[in-house]
């Protein structure tokens, strides 16, 4: 009978312990991500946080429009083509225009968060050949505000399917920057790395800014290389960058995917890697040192951009991309640093960003003196990303995986310096056959990898811990809270969508114009038409802003192009005039004011929140009552009792009188009392909506 080997069973347990403190850390990628869970899931409906997920839910709803399988809308082909033909074949089982495809968009957040973690943890793992250091990564990166609340359920743009992208090119260079063989494991990791790129260009048309950093991560890699004995490591790297320009370039000619620029912005970077790899190997031939591979590599760089700015298609997309930094809009396109400055920065960013950028010198050290490029790679992808995100807060998402992986072992550190755990080691050159020889501490291979320690060192980890997760958590939950759309909104959606239903208005003249951070939210559900908030954009603002007697002229702009109009809350704080849109319309549901506002005519309220924060109006022609009235009065006054779901008010116009006669168009049908005297007149809802003149006799 044959005994275990004891080592075996060391080996077992450790993968146990490792398997278990993963699954742990996973369930805290979940969670952290679904404190909006009943924002999300309302009644029958799927309402997802923000505005520019209902943009996605819009083009998977159009890709299964046309056929058994998913078919991109033009809208689709270029920009985000696989994000959204991913999720249109997710969401495929479920049909056209049902539930489906919110629940789809709703969820792969969440997924991507997870597959992110997953090889967060694998790449800070094989960096270090300490499990401790990738599982704290994965749990900082699931606590990292930029990361989580972008990949929080609902919160569905292309932001989460990048990450995943982003984090499997790392993870493949990292692996094959590690390994000397050319075995099956090398190439599976060469095809990840071609897939990874691959799809990194097809996910996004600002795409070749998350595929920059390998060029200088590569020329540092060359430079270790021809330091190193042994075979050559960057070859199945070039390989795998040959074989993703050419998926991505396939796919591109075969389904139209994708822009030109991207495609080739990918082309050129394989094509710089393969001269860098020629240039290793005659380096190496002849013994030169690695400062003439220095000198070489700058002169060929500064070459490649100079040949990019003469490619007419690509010099005009990074004209483009830099005029997008330069200029100002909406809070994303701010640095993270923009309004608080470290405050925001740990605000957005988390403990990762405090433990990481100490790592950073360290990393290059490691990378240098150890002959292990993966920590340049890792280095570079973080500066590069972290001048992004000081430029605008979106990229700091992006970030999060390498402040997480740098944040990883400085956690270790961290820990190690308070004697809580044993030092990680960071993986080192081995001898003889130039076979990677891994050396761990307390992480490696060592059977006391993970074994808890006394109880006096466990609650000071899980205090050490408990600062890293809880302030994550805290900042992503406010966050989140200010990402979710409030009961008012999704009030007032529900309500004119049933409205429209009710009265089967066709679009446009069910388009409901709101503030353009909601309008999409609006249009999805009302009307399905959720590509666009151009309109809102051009024109709310301008629109509650400008004169109340300008309602008219507004109505001409609107007239065919829009159904409703919402307004809502506003601070005023005493700078919104009284005369204003606004304030006609919100305030006074569109009655007049003591002073030269005579109320407005074409918008009409139907309906107000509750608690009042949102009104909606819906455009039309009105009924014009005409009348005669004493010679000594120069204005008369007509007051409506309306009543409306959600409110009761008094509805007043005041007309001029010009020669004993007045003319006025009004909103709402109703019983309209004329000045101060007896007289009346009734106005019908068929006249409200045909435009019809009511003569008021007497």
């Amino acid at each position: 009978m044959n005994e275990a080997d004891p080592s075996d069973e060391s080996d077992g347990r450790r993968r146990i312990r490792v398997r278990t403190a993963l699954l742990v850390v996973i369930a805290l990628v979940v969670l952290v991500r679904l404190p909006t869970i009943q924002e999300v899931f309302r009644d029958d409906w799927v309402v997802l946080a923000s505005n520019d997920p209902y943009f996605y839910r819009y083009l998977v709803d159009q890709s299964l429009l046309d056929g058994p399988l998913p078919s991109l809308p033009d809208r689709g082909i270029k920009g985000e083509p696989l994000l959204v033909a991913t999720l249109a074949v997710a969401a495929w089982p479920f049909g056209a225009g049902t539930w489906g495809s919110g629940l789809v968009v709703a969820w792969y957040p969440v997924v991507a968060a997870v597959a992110t973690a997953a090889l967060v943890y694998g790449a800070a793992t094989r960096l270090t050949d300490d499990a401790r250091v990738g599982l704290a990564a994965a749990g900082l990166l699931a606590v990292t505000p930029a990361h989580a609340y972008r990949t929080a359920l609902g919160v569905a743009d292309h932001h989460a399917f990048d990450y995943v992208w982003l984090a499997l090119t790392a993870l493949a260079v990292i692996e094959l920057l590690s390994r000397s063989e050319r075995d099956r494991r090398t190439w599976i990791a060469a095809g990840g790395l071609a897939v990874g790129v691959a799809a990194q260009a097809l996910s996004w048309e600002a795409a070749p800014l998350l595929l920059l950093p390998l060029a200088p991560g590569l020329a540092l890699a060359a430079l270790v290389e021809i330091r190193r004995p042994g075979p050559e490591r960057l070859a199945p790297v070039v390989a795998g960058l040959v074989g993703g320009a050419a998926l991505a370039n396939l796919v591109h000619l075969l389904l139209g995917w994708q822009f030109e620029a991207v495609v080739y912005a990918l082309d050129l970077l394989a094509l710089g890697s393969v001269g860098l790899l020629a240039l290793v190997v005659v380096v190496r031939r002849f013994d030169s040192s690695w400062t003439w591979l220095v000198a070489t590599e700058v002169i060929l760089g500064v070459g490649a951009v100079v040949a990019v700015r003469r490619i007419p298609s690509l010099s005009t997309e990074l004209d483009a991309g830099l005029d997008f930094f330069l200029r100002s809009g909406p809070a994303e396109l701010a640095g993270v640093g923009a309004n608080y400055g470290a405050v925001g920065v740990l605000v957005i960013l988390g403990f990762a960003s405090v433990l990481a950028a100490p790592m950073l010198p360290f990393a290059a050290k490691w990378g240098w003196q150890r002959l292990e490029p993966g920590w340049f790679v890792v280095g570079v992808y973080a500066i590069h990303l972290g001048v992004l995100a000081a430029l605008q807060r979106r990229f700091a998402g992006e970030l999060a995986p390498f402040a997480a992986i740098l944040g990883g072992v400085g956690f270790v550190l961290l820990a190690s310096w308070f004697d809580l755990v044993k030092p990680p080691v960071p993986r080192r050159l081995g001898d003889g056959d130039a076979a990677d020889q891994a050396v761990a501490a307390d992480g490696g291979d060592d059977d006391d990898a993970l074994v808890v320690p006394d109880r006096t060192r466990v609650a000071l980890l899980a205090g050490l811990a408990g600062v890293a997760v809880g302030s994550g958590s805290l900042y992503t939950a406010l966050i989140d809270r200010r990402l979710v759309i409030d009961d008012a909104t999704y009030e007032a959606a529900r309500w004119i969508a049933g409205y429209v239903d009710d009265h089967d208005l066709p679009y446009p003249e069910s388009y409901v114009l709101s503030k353009w951070g909601r309008n999409r939210v609006y249009n999805y559900f009302v009307n399905g038409e959720a590509e666009s908030y151009g309109y809102a954009q051009r024109h709310y603002e301008d629109f509650l802003f400008s004169n109340a007697n300008t309602s008219a002229e507004w109505y001409e702009e609107f007239d065919g192009r829009v159904g409703f109009v919402v307004t809502r809350d506003l601070p005023h704080l005493g700078l919104i005039s009284s005369s204003t849109i606004q304030s006609t319309l919100h305030d006074r549901f569109g009655s007049a004011t003591i002073s030269d506002i005579g109320g407005v005519d074409h918008f009409r309220a139907v309906f107000a929140t509750e608690d009042g924060a949102r009104k909606v109006f819906r455009l039309v022609p009105g009924a014009t009552i005409r009348g005669s009235a004493p010679d000594d009065t120069e204005t008369v006054r007509l007051v409506a009792e309306v009543s409306i779901p959600g409110a009761d008010f008094e509805y007043v116009r005041r007309a001029s009188v010009t020669d004993g006669e007045f003319e006025v168009t009004v909103a709402n049908p109703g019983t309209y009392r004329i000045g101060e005297g007896s007289r009346s007149v009734d106005v019908s809802e068929r006249a409200i909506q045909a435009g019809e003149t009511v003569r008021l006799d007497g």
